[in-house]
């Protein structure tokens, strides 16, 4: 496959993705060295995708990298749970053909890709204390929005308010200052588009809208989104296996192995290098960090020099989505019992269940998706009053489900210690505020993730994060 000179501009908008990837990863034999003719040295903090595809992409042009990562496990919130049936993903649930990187990645190295089953097209309403199926929605006593709103589904409201006056025109209009006035409360925006009261109590409930809440989210940030949502749909695909395959892949294919179980407590960039301390003593020098800790992780770790300005503001103060799964076996098909859907929208503290199938359609697992303030507070419980709690629920919600599910595992992405919340997202007016100076390089340490990516969604804005840090690290070798 031909390859192109590198262009920066390409790293940062996500350009030609399939062919710059081949080429990062070894397509040619030009190499990075020191002025001694020594192999520069880089710590990546962080084995997710954006730290391990980082990793390769610096190790293909020679560089020396070590990978230190807290948890017993490479892939961060990229995570298969092979223990439950059906290996549902806790988090990086699908991709598609916009994923053109993480897709010309897997064929690299020869992880297989496969269309995943889709959402249930069929679910059951639980709002106001009343079970309605969608087609009796409109007339429902339970349905209490206004106008047009009425003969929406629940889902459908959020998009129904953004998508007809989206201004953005690409996928990275968001970040230009001509929309700098949208970098409001998602509420506020939303009232202004026509939003009734009841409207904007049941968005806080649906598990698409990626957020804690309408009154702590940029309408801007939500627009974006929207804007993403906006390109035909294309059929959702996953790795074989489980998605975990690839960062596995990906760590087996570096020169060094992961140093897992390293909890990063402090990093300071000295004049020459960068040393990192960990909690159990290990301390490592390289001649440069990057770092893709989540800035919910990265808050915990002291910096020397401290980061200054809208930059350490944004370690400090960008939000991230709380997001709590209750896995659930299902012992019998209590959906027969009742004749109702398994899939549920409600507007409960258990918001939605989903269930898993295999290829066949059958139903292997269910699991609860709680987002925000919901997730937050069932991180607010305990292991036995949560599980108590969840049945108790969910029984008043379904009767047919007393006796037929049971918990067999619970994932809180709010509690994890190394995530601190699913993904991250803005708050009203940090996009003006820090957008744009959050990821830039300090002294020799340099920032990726997700959180630090411009124009990819899910998974793929990881890897487009690490594209741009490595070149930002071939730039001070130049």
């Amino acid at each position: 496959m031909a390859t192109k000179p590198f262009n920066r501009r390409e790293f940062l908008w996500g350009l030609s993705q399939s062919a710059l990837t081949l080429l990062v990863l070894g397509r040619t034999s030009q190499q990075v060295a020191a002025s001694d003719g020594t192999s520069p040295s880089v710590l990546v903090l962080g084995a997710g995708l954006s730290g391990l595809y980082t990793a390769l992409l610096l190790e293909a042009k020679g560089l020396s990298v070590t990978v230190l990562e807290a948890r017993d496990r490479v892939g961060g919130r990229v995570h298969t749970l092979d223990d439950v049936p059906g290996k549902p993903e806790s988090g990086g649930q699908s991709l598609s053909e916009k994923y053109q990187r993480l897709l010309t990645l897997a064929q690299h190295l020869e992880v297989p890709i496969e269309a995943a089953k889709g959402f249930d097209k069929e679910l059951l309403l639980y709002v106001r204390g009343q079970s309605v199926l969608p087609r009796d929605w409109p007339t429902s006593t339970a349905d209490q929005l206004v106008a047009a709103e009425r003969s929406l589904m629940p889902s459908r409201l959020l998009s129904h308010y953004l998508r007809p006056h989206n201004p953005l025109e690409d996928a990275t209009a968001w970040t230009k200052p001509n929309h700098a006035s949208l970098d409001i409360p998602l509420d506020e925006y939303l009232r202004a588009q026509g939003a009734s009261k009841e409207a904007l109590r049941l968005i806080n409930f649906d598990p698409t809208s990626l957020m804690n809440s309408l009154e702590t989210t940029s309408a801007l940030w939500a627009l974006r989104n929207d804007q993403r949502g906006k390109t035909p749909t294309q059929k959702p695909m996953h790795i074989k296996g489980g998605n975990s395959r690839l960062p596995e892949k990906m760590a087996a294919s570096l020169k060094s192995p992961v140093q897992t179980q390293k909890v990063v407590e402090s990093i300071r960039s000295r004049e020459t290098d960068v040393e990192v301390h960990c909690s159990d003593g290990s301390r490592f020098r390289a001649d440069y960090a990057v770092v893709t800790l989540p800035f919910s992780v990265l808050r915990q770790v002291e910096i020397t020099p401290p980061l200054q300005g809208a930059q350490a503001e944004a370690v400090q103060e960008l939000p991230y989505t709380a997001v709590t799964q209750i896995r659930f076996k299902v012992r019998e098909p209590f959906w027969e019992k009742d004749g109702y859907p398994p899939m549920m929208w409600t507007d409960s503290l258990l918001e939605s269940v989903f269930p898993i199938r295999d290829e066949t359609g059958r139903v292997q697992s269910l699991v609860c998706w709680v987002n925000g303030a919901n997730a937050k507070q069932l991180d607010a419980m305990n292991e036995e009053a949560l599980a108590q709690f969840v049945k108790s629920e969910l029984k008043r919600i379904r009767p047919a489900t007393d006796g037929n599910v049971e918990i067999v595992r619970v994932i809180s992405w709010g509690r994890d210690p190394y995530a601190r919340g699913a993904y991250s997202h803005f708050a009203p007016g940090q996009i003006r505020q820090f957008q744009d100076k959050m990821a830039k390089p300090w002294k020799r340490i340099h920032f990726a993730g997700e959180h630090t990516a411009i124009a990819s969604p899910g998974m793929e804005s990881a890897l487009e994060s690490a594209e741009r840090v490595t070149s930002e690290i071939f730039a001070h070798l130049k």
